[in-house]
């Protein structure tokens, strides 16, 4: 499993116990097979996405929730429109997911407050830890999005966005180089500067690296400055 990977995460008391006992090695867990969905007996799955909105989640509940016996847990927000949010909103006892399609619904349905995701406070201390030239926001609900963009802008001073789906955000940038040059060429780029008293700009060189082919150096930062 993955966490098996993760020990070094741990605490040292799990660290030090690791190599006689591994605590994520449960005895009763497995991968699931899609035949167990019709066997008899009681067990517990775990299955994506958590909204019901499609994939293994919503084909084991189109088996599993027309009976009384079963239980759905949604673990946390459901986004409006999808199984999930129509079972949290209420107590539907029939889904429709499409004109031909529906679902009977005679399961338990309970919510657990669950939640990867940070809030406001975590995703402003990582944006000014960070501290990017442009932030842009392309997860979350409209509102909640557009009051967090006005605290990075004014308690942050960054540029922030939150674009719709399929909106096109452009954010002027600064592309640096590194291009590789001659002594000989860098040398003659001053010389003719020197002569060229027309000419408006300095070259500005950085430090110089041997490079791979004899005479040839590796100049970083070749930058032209406007007088």
């Amino acid at each position: 499993m993955y966490y098996k990977m993760l020990i070094g995460w741990t605490s040292q008391k799990i660290k030090d116990s690791y190599t006689v006992h591994n605590p994520f090695d449960f005895k009763h867990v497995c991968d699931f097979q899609r035949s167990f969905i019709n066997d008899p007996g009681p067990c517990v799955l775990f299955a994506t996405p958590g909204m019901i909105s499609g994939g293994f989640s919503l084909e084991v509940f189109k088996r599993w929730a027309p009976s009384e016996k079963n239980l759905v847990t949604l673990p946390g927000y459901c986004v409006a429109g999808t199984i999930g949010h129509k079972l949290m909103s209420g107590k539907p006892t029939r889904i429709d997911l499409d004109k031909e399609t529906h679902i009977d619904v005679r399961c338990q349905i309970h919510q657990l407050s669950f939640s990867p995701h940070t809030d406001s406070k975590g995703i402003m201390d990582l944006t000014e830890f960070l501290s990017p030239s442009h932030v842009i926001l392309v997860h979350g609900e409209k509102p909640q999005m557009s009051f967090l963009k006005e605290r990075i802008e004014s308690e942050l001073g960054m540029p922030c966005y939150y674009p719709a789906n399929n909106e096109t955000v452009s954010i002027p940038t600064t592309k640096n180089l590194k291009i590789s040059a001659t002594d000989k060429f860098i040398a003659s780029c001053s010389t003719s500067q020197a002569r060229d008293s027309t000419q408006k700009s300095n070259l500005i060189c950085g430090n110089h690296l041997s490079g791979a082919n004899g005479d040839e150096k590796l100049a970083e930062g070749i930058l032209l400055m406007e007088k």
